[in-house]
């Protein structure tokens, strides 16, 4: 039944990005957990001492108490510095905030217009710096007291770590014609003028410059914060990270490496190693079950689609049971018949291989976890999701430490953590349940309830790819591929210690990429 027009004309249509909420457990439960304070485009760590430096000049130079001026002065100077840094002598190709709008104007001959860098109130800063740096005890948000009365807009902290941070930037271009005058008018902005700044500025100059790269160091993991617990989370995440690095230097260049080191890492240096590398282990195995339930949700949209559209109606209870049954058919390998238990015995035994979209077979037992975890995204069938998440489990069991268990126990709002699902998972096969039984066991309890609970949450937005009315469950065309998985966190952490001269390049396909004299001592230091 239609809604009415008057209710019709205030819902919008959208697809929706985390159809069955597993996203936000990654995005909002465990990464600040695992690295706080660190943001997914928080890439660059010379954004840090820049935005240090715009704050302290606007309170030197008795600029307006208010968010608004604040804002504008933020991005017309976010804009002129993403000019210097497209025009850097080295060619380094840094991609700066407002890259996208800054690339038509900054490949012409100057001089260069005024602009802003986003449209978003404070640009890239309030996107992605002003969080890490209120975490980091560098900036006081609007509103925060200070005093014994709220703020009215964001300030430096009064300790010398924030004063390090805005001075030592400011060390390196005050002598640039740019910081004397250009950067306090609306003039346009000259080439020779921009060149010069990006001379001094560009954000790939950060690690030849002791004296600000060392006060970008210590504003991350500076211990003289009230937060220390989230500083020595953020330093034993950084110091494991460089310690895969130091194994596995394609961490740097692949997300594959990046998530089989993360699953598989290194002997731990020390217990308090131990405990950071178990919760990186479970945000990888916590991806995995994503895409392996991906691929049941994926399949389950097709065909529940085209049987609604063959039907002209929607399902009922039974006929959605036999939908979920048919999906067995994108593996025809496997039995629906056959007990769940015989598959997890074939994966105990090495014996069992999926066929890959190009033919090859693929040993499920041998194969590396993130080779799983892409085989089923290509496959996107629901039994290849059923076989990777019975190797997940078998791999999991056995798993212990504290760190493991802390964040295998961590769930969103929406579905359960990973160590309760193979918990779920091990309780459901001692019932000795066929394919087809554990198919609908993952439908019914992980997908059509929880879609429908977040769908209706979104009103009015209009995110269903199917719901129950009228006693049968409709499905839409709205969208019925794949959900992504959340970042990780591989790009920044490549990013940002390279920019603090932790690892360097090596001219080395094999091995990209070598830890510094810094990167090591950072490594024994923070790991033992």
């Amino acid at each position: 039944m239609p809604a009415p027009a008057w209710i019709e004309a205030s819902l919008k249509l959208k697809e929706g990005r985390d159809p069955l909420g597993l996203q936000t457990t990654t995005q909002d439960r465990l990464l600040p957990v695992l690295l706080p304070g660190i943001l997914e485009l928080s890439r660059r760590a010379r954004y840090f001492s820049f935005h240090a430096f715009l704050l302290a000049e606007y309170r030197d130079r008795h600029r307006a108490a208010d968010s608004n001026t604040l804002s504008a002065f933020i991005k017309r100077r976010e804009w002129e510095y993403g000019l210097a840094v497209l025009h850097c002598p080295r060619d380094c190709r840094s991609s700066p905030v407002g890259a996208r709008k800054l690339s038509g104007p900054a490949m012409g001959p100057g001089p260069y217009a005024r602009g802003e860098s986003v449209e978003s109130p404070f640009g890239g800063y309030g996107l992605y710096y002003r969080s890490p740096l209120a975490e980091f005890g560098i900036v006081a948000r609007a509103g925060t007291l200070l005093g014994g009365r709220p703020i009215p807009i964001d300030v430096l902290y009064d300790t010398d770590r924030a004063r390090r941070l805005a001075d030592t930037f400011k060390s390196a271009v005050e002598h640039t014609a740019y910081y004397r005058r250009a950067m306090w008018t609306t003039d346009d902005l000259p080439t020779d003028v921009i060149d010069e700044y990006a001379q001094a500025a560009c954000l790939c100059r950060l690690r030849e410059l002791p004296q600000e790269r060392d006060a970008v160091h210590a504003a991350l993991f500076g211990t003289d914060t009230p937060d220390a617990e989230a500083v020595r989370q953020r330093r034993l995440s950084v110091g494991h990270y460089l310690s895969l690095l130091d194994a596995d230097p394609c961490v740097v260049t692949s997300e594959a490496a990046y998530r089989n080191a993360m699953w598989s890492p290194p002997t731990p240096r020390s217990d308090a190693h131990a405990v950071v590398a178990g919760e990186w282990a479970a945000l990888m195995a916590k991806d995995v079950w994503q895409e392996a339930l991906c691929s049941v949700w994926s399949e389950l949209c097709r065909v529940g689609l085209a049987r609604t559209r063959e039907l002209g109606r929607g399902l009922t209870w039974d006929e959605t049971r036999m939908v979920a049954a048919g999906l067995t058919a994108g593996q025809p390998e496997l039995d629906p018949t056959s007990l769940t238990t015989a598959l997890a015995a074939q994966l105990a035994a090495g014996t069992l291989e999926v066929s890959d979209i190009d033919g090859t077979h693929v040993n499920v037992t041998t194969a590396p976890l993130d080779d799983l975890r892409r085989l089923t995204d290509r496959l996107d069938t629901a039994t290849s999701g059923l076989v990777v998440l019975l190797e997940l489990a078998r791999r999991m069991d056995g798993r212990t430490g504290d760190g493991w268990q802390k964040a295998a126990a961590i769930r969103s709002g929406w579905q359960p953590s990973i160590a309760a699902v193979t918990a779920g998972l091990r309780t459901h096969l001692a019932e000795s349940p066929t394919v087809v039984d554990t198919l609908w066991w993952l439908v019914s309890r992980f997908v059509i309830p929880v879609h429908e609970r977040i769908a209706y949450s979104k009103l009015p937005e209009i995110t269903f790819r199917f719901r129950w009315e009228d006693g049968l469950l409709r499905f839409y065309d709205h969208g019925v591929g794949r959900f992504p998985l959340a970042a990780v966190r591989n790009a920044p952490l490549a990013s940002l210690t390279w920019d603090l001269g932790l690892w360097s390049e090596a001219d080395d396909e094999r091995r990209p990429a070598t830890l510094t004299a810094r990167g090591k001592r950072f490594v024994e230091e923070v790991l033992g």
